[in-house]
């Protein structure tokens, strides 16, 4: 079962990570010499955020391993409940036999 449970956070990790391994970008090109007049719009490079991708698939990865425990913890609890009126069920019935 704990093999079961590695392997499938083991999937889950690089299912997220694909993405974010497949986005790579291409070297900047050398700017080119201009000896004249250019306005600086055209000359600045566009504002770009490369963290963004990374950023959403932390929160994707947290939030996914955060619902995984929650249901995890819940499970167990049950079982635990389960065990517990087990338990005071055999309690009774030995009481109930003296």
């Amino acid at each position: 079962m704990k093999v079961l449970k590695t392997l499938g956070v083991l999937l889950v990790c690089a299912w997220v990570s694909i993405p974010v391994l497949a986005q790579t970008q291409p070297p900047p090109a050398p700017p080119a010499a201009t000896d004249g007049f250019m306005p600086m719009s055209a000359a600045a490079p566009r504002e770009v955020l490369p963290a963004t991708p990374l950023v959403f698939y932390a929160y994707a990865f947290v939030w996914l391993a955060l619902i995984v425990y929650v249901f995890t913890i819940w499970r167990r609890m049950a079982r635990v409940e389960q065990d517990l009126a087990d338990v005071q069920r055999r309690l009774k019935e030995g009481q109930d036999r003296h």
